[in-house]
């Protein structure tokens, strides 16, 4: 028997990983192609809503279309990238507490 995700769906898709130990490179790669796969075609379906509603010409359609696919693999891909550096940090942090015992009794302050 399967035990059910505690992540909602947004959650398993976007980053599907617990964060207890450190991505790999092929995690990683991974995280950033889904955050690019999900976020670009919503930004370049809306770009090309906008265009045809304001009727552009087919070659402004065609670079604001460049424009916006580069910018949102630029942007979308740099924040997941960030995400995946945070976890990372967090999972080794994690990690070396636990390797060195502190953290696992007494309260916030250590007493």
């Amino acid at each position: 028997m399967q035990s059910k995700s505690r992540y909602r769906i947004m959650r398993r898709i976007l980053f599907p990983y617990s964060g207890e130990e450190p991505l790999s490179r092929v995690q990683a790669m991974r995280v950033i192609g889904a955050w690019i796969l999900i976020f670009v075609p919503g930004m370049l379906i809306l770009t090309l809503l906008l265009a045809v509603v304001v009727t552009l010409p087919l070659h402004k359609i065609l670079l604001l279309l460049l424009l916006s696919s580069l910018s949102g693999i630029i942007i979308f891909g740099t924040l997941s990238w960030l995400v995946v550096a945070m976890s990372n940090r967090a999972a080794r942090i994690l990690q070396a507490r636990r390797m060195t015992g502190s953290g696992i009794s007494g309260d916030r302050y250590g007493s």
